[in-house]
């Protein structure tokens, strides 16, 4: 094998690496986003969630016809990972790795038998009984799914504007908007529902457009300043309806 060649394929491999998507890392540093206070409140909530729905088979059959159990553990696992990524992750009282890998591994899950064995490793980890064997890094796309995303978004959504209406609860509020903020995360590097490549630089833009505007409005709940939230949660929303006119339902 002549040097030249050698050479040559060696600056292909290391321009390769450059054309392969980077998912080991969020695409914005989770400090700048969350605190660790607010992402562990939210896993709590939505174990605590999980809990309910898992009673028995005739609770988990009605939430699952609403594929809540998969959408619940996507929020999860998505939470998890920007534990891991934060700098602050010893205040967790958990290992955050395993917690996302438990979350992951039950968002499949198709019947009650399935759902409540794999849900005790779930509960094992968020209690911190887990092992801490599961490695740092993830991939952000496929921590949760597209469509249990906006899902989430919507319903969150509606909770915000609720609550927005006379900010009674901020801390809350704050925390929906960090929630999603977070979960944009994975909205970017989720790039599969964009068939024209053409178009990938507009998702990344919205997508982080819809993160900067959540992530502020979080400030501005937290600051009780109703009117600076209201315009940042109105800009989250366009970046949204600019997505479904030009990517998602464009040509339909």
């Amino acid at each position: 094998m002549s040097r030249r060649y050698v050479f040559n394929l060696c600056v292909i491999c290391a321009s390769s690496m450059f054309l392969l998507p980077a998912w080991s890392a969020a695409p914005q540093k989770i400090v700048e986003i969350a605190t660790v206070d607010d992402l562990v409140a939210e896993i709590n909530s939505k174990v605590d969630f999980l809990n309910q729905q898992l009673v028995n088979a005739d609770s988990f059959a009605k939430a699952q016809e609403k594929k809540e159990i998969n959408q619940a553990a996507g929020v999860i696992a998505c939470m998890a990972q920007a534990i891991v990524e934060h700098p602050d992750a010893a205040k967790a009282n958990f290992k955050a790795a395993d917690l996302r890998d438990a979350a992951v591994a039950l968002r499949p899950a198709k019947s009650f038998d399935e759902a409540a064995k794999l849900v005790v490793a779930l509960k094992e980890a968020h209690s911190g009984k887990s092992a801490g064997t599961a490695k740092p890094d993830a991939e952000w796309n496929k921590l949760t799914g597209m469509g249990r995303m906006m899902e989430e978004i919507n319903s969150r959504s509606s909770t915000i504007r609720r609550g927005l209406r006379r900010l009674q609860k901020p801390e809350e509020t704050a925390r929906d908007c960090t929630t999603l903020a977070v979960l944009a995360l994975a909205m970017e590097i989720d790039t599969h529902e964009v068939h024209d490549k053409d178009q990938l630089p507009l998702w990344k833009e919205l997508s982080v457009k819809y993160r900067t505007e959540m992530t502020a409005m979080a400030k501005a709940v937290r600051a009780k300043d109703i009117t600076k939230a209201t315009e940042h949660f109105t800009a989250a929303n366009e970046a949204c309806n600019k997505c479904h006119e030009q990517i998602r339902d464009k040509g339909k």
